[in-house]
Formats: structure tokens, C-alpha cells, sequence
């Protein structure tokens, strides 16, 4: 079978949550057989694939040319949205009114797209809940999970040791890009209010919310880390936090918990579905309950999640799922 992978152009060097999840779909699903390629040619010539899967729906610019493409050659359509509606995130205090015009005048697209696509891979029940809520009339949809890197276990904290020896022992780490959706801003205030250092680490989308959010003389900045070093500084540390206005569910609170990390999480989008109860949730639009989570956090034990994330969620295991879900199309 060969599938061709679309996403939008920037992918690479404005990485993101579908960066890491179009990357290793495809690695996992090349290491089983599959023959994948990745373009971001809104015209690319399609005549040699069996299907074109589309990835993000969120950025739907460049998602509605794919779709179009593929529909004009005929070519079967699978589409993981990544979706979740952003209402609370575009009414909140500091947003711009431009912002929630521009998601209003764009969902006619989405609408489109999740309607006529062959196949719909929401990463979650509760995304395609939420998304059956703005679009009810929908494609058939299959349930893929998102994963987290097979090699990332029985990596421990040493390389990260070695290459920050700095660091204090004891951390709340947070991996993610640097923006107001990812809320880092109110963490480090958090975490400053109980005298916990917070390490970040990841892309900086946002110049002056990244000078924000360091500006607390607890924060240490690490950069964009990948492969064993990134598993180390979730060995490494004592909770990951990802207080996100919303996430489906947050790969990097997948990755943390499959490193044997404390996990404290959002309560909004699909967290819940993959973490039960065994992660820390706290609700991003109340600041004072990110206080109290950090302590919960700091009492919890991560070994329930831990056995959990890596039993049902490596991307070996998602590789198969997603397979499964092409050959019932093709």
C-alpha cells in the first residue's frame, strides 16, 4: 500500500503537536510495511497512491487544498483532524477579536472537509464528540490514538544530567511550544508561589509570551530537545505539567507518562479519555486550581500511568490501527 501524507508546509520548522504525530505514523507504519511519502504540493500528482491522508484541520488553509486536489483526482481521502473548538481559547481576555473572525469564516471549509473525506481518525471518542457537535453531519469515523516513541522506554535521567548538570533536582518540566494556548505564563506563576523551579522546553511561537513566561526567576529555558535527551528530561523530572486551554490529549503528557513522569494535564479536550484517573487534572480558566494540583502532583505516584500509557499507547501498536483502518477503504 502506499499513502501519501499531507500537512501544512511549515511543519518542520514550526513544530508542532501534527509534527510529531505525522512523523511517526509514518515511521511506525514504514517500519510494518507501508510505503508513505509526505507532501506539501497542493497539486501533487497523485495517480501512484492508493490514498492521501490529511492531517490538522485546525490550519484548514492549506488542508482544504489537499482535500480538494485529492477529490479532483479521485483519490480516497483520509483526513485526523487534531480538532478541538477553540471557543474558550478566542473569548478569553487577551485574545484578539480578528482571531475568532477568522475561525468563524473558515469552519465553512472544515465543514466540507469532515462531511465529503472518506474516513475520519479523531484521536479520541471525546474529539469526535466535539467535533459531531460543530459538524453533525460527518464521515464515517475510526477512533486512532496518538502515541508516544517505543525507544523512549528505559531511557533514564543521565544524558539530561550530563548535558544540563545545572539543573536542580527536583523539577516540573513542561514540553510544549511556547504560547498562550499552551499556558506556560500562569505555570511558572504557579510554580514560583510554591518556590518550584519549572523547566520549559520547546519552540517559541510567541517572542513576547516567551519573554512573559521567563521573566520568573524560577524558570530555565532548555530549547527544542528530540529523541533520548527529551526522554531523559521526562526521567528527569517530578511532574510534567501541561495546563493547556486544550489538548487531544497532549503528546507530551503521553511521552512523560511513558517515561515514568507525574503527569498533571488539562481538563479540557481528551485528556481523561487516556489518562483516567490516574493523572493530575486542573481546569486552565481557574488559575488558583493549578496551585493545588502542583501539590497533588508532588504527592502522586506516576506507576499507575506509567504500566497504563505503555501498555495501550506506543506507536507501534497505533501504526497497526491505522493500517487496519486504511484496509477496510482501500
Amino acid at each position: 500500500m502506499k499513502v501519501l501524507f499531507q500537512i501544512r508546509p511549515d511543519y518542520l520548522q514550526n513544530p508542532a503537536g501534527d509534527t510529531v504525530q505525522i512523523v511517526s505514523t509514518g515511521r511506525a507504519l514504514k517500519a510494518i510495511g507501508v510505503d508513505v511519502a509526505i507532501s506539501t504540493d497542493p497539486n501533487v500528482l497523485l495517480v501512484d497512491f492508493d490514498l492521501v491522508h490529511i492531517f490538522n484541520l485546525t490550519r484548514i488553509k492549506e488542508s482544504y487544498m489537499y482535500f480538494l486536489n485529492a477529490q479532483k483526482q479521485k483519490k480516497r481521502v483520509v483526513v485526523s483532524p487534531i480538532y478541538w473548538n477553540p471557543d474558550a481559547f478566542l473569548h478569553r481576555k487577551e485574545a484578539k477579536p480578528q482571531d475568532l473572525a477568522s475561525w468563524k469564516f473558515t469552519q465553512p471549509m472544515r465543514a466540507r472537509v469532515v462531511r465529503e473525506c472518506d474516513l475520519l481518525l479523531p484521536n479520541s471518542h471525546l474529539e469526535i464528540e466535539n467535533l459531531s457537535g460543530d459538524f453533525p453531519n460527518h464521515a464515517p469515523f475510526e477512533v486512532i490514538p496518538n502515541g508516544f516513541p517505543d525507544s523512549f522506554i528505559g531511557i533514564g535521567p543521565e544524558a539530561l544530567r550530563q548535558r544540563f548538570p545545572t539543573l536542580p533536582q527536583d523539577f516540573v518540566l513542561c514540553v510544549a511550544r511556547i504560547s498562550p494556548r499552551k499556558n506556560q505564563h500562569e505555570l511558572a506563576k504557579a510554580c514560583k508561589e510554591l518556590d518550584l523551579p519549572l523547566v520549559l522546553a520547546g519552540p517559541v511561537n510567541d517572542r513576547h509570551y516567551f519573554n512573559l513566561s521567563r521573566s520568573f526567576s524560577n524558570v530555565i529555558y532548555l530549547g527544542t530537545l528530540h529523541g533520548e535527551i527529551l526522554a531523559s528530561a521526562y526521567a528527569a523530572a517530578k511532574i510534567h505539567a501541561l495546563p493547556s486551554w486544550f489538548e487531544t490529549p497532549g503528546l507530551s503528557s503521553l511521552e512523560a507518562a511513558a517515561c515514568g513522569t507525574v503527569v498533571l494535564s488539562t481538563d479540557q479536550g481528551s485528556p481523561r479519555e487516556y489518562f483516567k484517573d490516574m493523572a493530575v487534572y486542573v481546569r486552565p480558566l481557574e488559575n488558583e486550581t493549578l496551585q493545588r494540583g502542583l501539590e497533588q502532583a508532588l504527592n502522586a505516584s506516576p506507576t499507575p500511568l506509567m504500566h497504563h500509557v505503555r501498555a495501550n499507547y506506543p506507536w507501534s501498536k497505533v501504526a497497526r490501527s491505522s493500517l487496519e483502518a486504511y484496509t477496510s477503504m482501500v
